[in-house]
């Protein structure tokens, strides 16, 4: 199991990802490639940060069996 700080961490580092992801949507795409790849990683990343919120709702509601 994961501690809180380090949890807090991994979501800061995400959103922070998250945020100049969407700055390079805005300024530093050129070609539709590249604004179909930073889309990806935009999707990408925004569902990765859910899935943390969504295992740490389970862990705290109690509803994962523990070991």
């Amino acid at each position: 199991m994961i501690d809180p700080f380090s949890a807090d961490k991994v979501k800061q580092i995400i959103n922070k990802e998250i945020a100049n992801t969407k700055e390079h949507i805005c300024y530093g795409v050129d070609s539709i490639d590249k604004l179909m790849y930073a889309r990806g990683r935009l999707s990408a990343l925004e569902a990765l940060l859910q899935d943390i919120r969504n295992l740490q709702k389970e862990d705290i509601d109690g509803t994962i069996d523990k070991p």
